[in-house]
């Protein structure tokens, strides 16, 4: 007997698990409030098997994070996957600031509403019932996670998905849980019996199986249009680097990568709204309430690292490699490149000095081009004919950070120069030629030695 194929086996396991409750509510004697409680049970089994998703996503978001967001824009705007050890796809850089808002956002609000709405069924939860949603919330964790591992990593489903995308099911099964619970919650009691649980029953079923349905369809509510589909999201393609040696190559020292980054971090906490934190830190202070004052003072301090952390991501392992009139960005730590321009494509070129630059000595290069750069963010996704492609060697404005010689830089971008290939192969010239020549002077020098028998 062949065994079911991997997607199979993910619609099976959901819908097993989705059974526990239920066959339990109606042959085992449930009480309704274990089938409510098992309906939460579900929600956070569904958030959290979509955490764990959402770092493997490989395609980009359609309209997300802009660019020009300071704290999670540079990571967001990353080329390039980190290869996992074991059976474990590649991991995205650019999918972290999606699950640090779902981890610490997202998802302690979703659950929240969950509660929210479960108490509103006013369930009474003796050590029983309990027992009870702590079993059916183990079948739905365990259901729920063989469908992430057959269908999102067996059967390859992470490619066709963004970090945004994986967001789609669990706010769609909020919706609908939460509408179950808060419609017929307060008559649970009142109509306990075989006809209401059955309807209840069929109910959360005919959800599992339209949700099922929809995977498969071109049909795009409004979640789909919110957090994006398969159909919506952007296939990456990679950033075309010429071949042959550059050249002309740059980057940052790592001493400098890192006071930027932390002139960078510091600056954030006082230019964004992160600035709260210091007023409510200084109130709290004021009325002495030195312990509880240094919670806001963590926050910005958590947000100020964040920075950090990403500015020197985007400026720190990044070198600049010139190919006579392409500049490329290459990412080393994930040897990737990040971006392309065309010197033809520059319509404006400004050298400046930073604090950090000041301190260090060195120059800051901004490249600018005729490309829009406003972030293409909107409240809806657009329609799946309407998606842009990739624009990944668009001849985007680029910046060049703390470079010990602009004009050297500037010069090698205009064409000049010569490859690295070039430049050793006539170095070793240079040497063979300048060691013959002095063997020859040195030949020419050595006064003859008389001989005995002359």
């Amino acid at each position: 007997m062949r065994p079911p194929s991997t997607r199979v086996s993910g619609v099976l396991a959901v819908l097993v698990s989705n059974a526990v409750a239920p066959l339990g509510v109606l042959f085992l004697g449930w009480a309704p409030a274990a089938l409510f409680g098992v309906f939460v049970a579900e929600i956070a089994a569904v958030l959290w098997w979509t955490l764990v998703k959402i770092p493997f996503a490989a395609k980009r978001p359609n309209n997300a994070i802009g660019d020009g967001d300071r704290l999670f824009g540079p990571l967001q705007a990353k080329r390039g996957s980190v290869s996992l050890p074991g059976p474990l796809p590649p991991g995205y850089l650019r999918n972290v600031p999606t699950l640090l808002i779902a981890a610490f956002l997202l998802v302690p609000l979703e659950l929240a509403v969950a509660f929210v709405a479960f108490g509103l069924t006013d369930p009474v939860v003796t050590d029983e019932v309990a027992g009870q949603i702590l079993l059916g919330g183990a079948g739905v964790f365990v259901g729920r996670g063989v469908e992430t591992v057959t269908k999102y990593f067996a059967a390859g489903g992470y490619r066709d998905h963004s970090a945004r995308s994986v967001l789609l099911p669990p706010f769609k099964f909020l919706f609908a849980a939460g509408l179950l619970m808060f419609v017929f919650g307060p008559f649970a009691v009142e109509l306990e019996n075989d006809v209401f649980l059955v309807v209840l029953v069929g109910l959360k079923l005919l959800y599992d199986l339209r949700a099922l349905q929809l995977e498969r369809s071109e049909t795009r509510g409004v979640f789909y249009r919110l957090y994006g589909s398969e159909e919506t999201e952007i296939e990456p393609i990679p950033v075309e680097e010429p071949t042959g040696a550059p050249t002309y190559r740059t980057a940052p020292a790592r001493a400098v990568a890192l006071a930027d980054a932390v002139y960078q971090s510091l600056r954030y906490t006082v230019t964004s709204g992160v600035l709260w934190c210091y007023g409510v830190a200084a109130a709290l202070v004021f009325f002495g309430a030195w312990t509880f004052a240094l919670a806001p003072l963590a926050l910005a301090a958590a947000f100020g690292t964040l920075r950090g952390v990403s500015r020197y991501l985007e400026t720190g392992p990044v070198e600049f490699r010139c190919y006579g009139d392409v500049l490329v960005a290459h990412d080393a730590l994930l040897d990737e490149p990040q971006a392309r321009l065309e010197r033809d494509a520059v319509t404006e070129i400004g050298v400046s000095t930073h604090a950090v630059d000041r301190l260090f000595g060195t120059e800051t290069i901004r490249f600018e081009t005729g490309v829009d750069t406003t972030p293409d963010v909107q409240l809806t996704v657009p329609d799946p004919e309407e998606v842009r492609t990739d624009d990944a060697n668009a001849n985007h404005p680029m910046t060049v950070p703390h470079v010990q010689d602009a004009a050297a830089v500037l010069a090698a971008f205009d064409g000049g120069g010569e490859t690295e290939a070039e430049a050793e192969s006539e170095a070793e010239t240079e040497t063979e030629a300048g060691t013959e020549t002095e063997a020859e002077t040195e030949a020419e020098s050595e006064t003859p030695v008389p001989s005995r028998d002359g």
